[in-house]
């Protein structure tokens, strides 16, 4: 008997049941909608446009910001619609020391670290950065840096330790924290 066809279940179904196991965790998940989609049955068939309402509609943790005051404030203040504002997700995409115009966040998450400053976990609709806010920036706001409130930064500059993309948070550019 040949071993290739013993070790890849070629004869026998139990040999095929093993090497046909499910793969853990998200290729799972694309694993099982391929076998579905060959099968035909279970196939949703959606455009781009319900697609994007569908993922704008659905409700979750990391969207539920958008319903917190400071956010609304910052929104209705029209800070969006100027001139040279640009999103989270494009500053992912943007280079070392790229300075941006405009940029407004949410801070989901506040660390202060041992030297005055602290460490910003930032998130608006298009995704998330971390951010450093310097000791000076602190003290012109003082207490008012915290989980909770939304930033508006100017001329800001990113800067991509190691691949990971953060923002320098310092008092020349922090213009305005908006509080719930």
């Amino acid at each position: 008997m040949n071993r290739d066809k013993r070790k890849w279940g070629g004869e026998s179904s139990r040999g095929a049941e093993l090497c046909r196991g499910l793969i853990p965790r998200p290729a799972g998940l694309v694993q099982m909608a391929m076998e579905r989609r060959d099968a035909g049955e279970g196939v949703l068939e959606m455009n781009t446009q319900q697609a994007i309402h569908r993922v704008l509609t659905v409700e979750s943790e990391d969207t539920a910001f958008v319903h917190n005051n400071a956010w609304l404030a910052v929104v209705h203040g029209g800070y969006m619609q100027e001139p040279g504002y640009t999103n989270l997700a494009t500053v992912h995409k943007m280079k070392h020391l790229d300075r941006v115009k405009l940029v407004v966040a949410f801070v989901k998450s506040c660390v202060r670290d041992g030297l005055g400053g602290a460490r910003v976990e930032l998130k608006d609709p298009t995704g998330s950065v971390s951010g450093f806010v310097a000791e000076k920036a602190d003290e012109v706001f003082v207490g008012k840096i915290k989980a909770g409130v939304c930033l508006v930064m100017r001329e800001i500059v990113i800067w991509r330790p190691h691949k990971t993309t953060c923002l320098n948070i310092t008092s020349f550019n922090l213009e305005a924290v908006f509080e719930e």
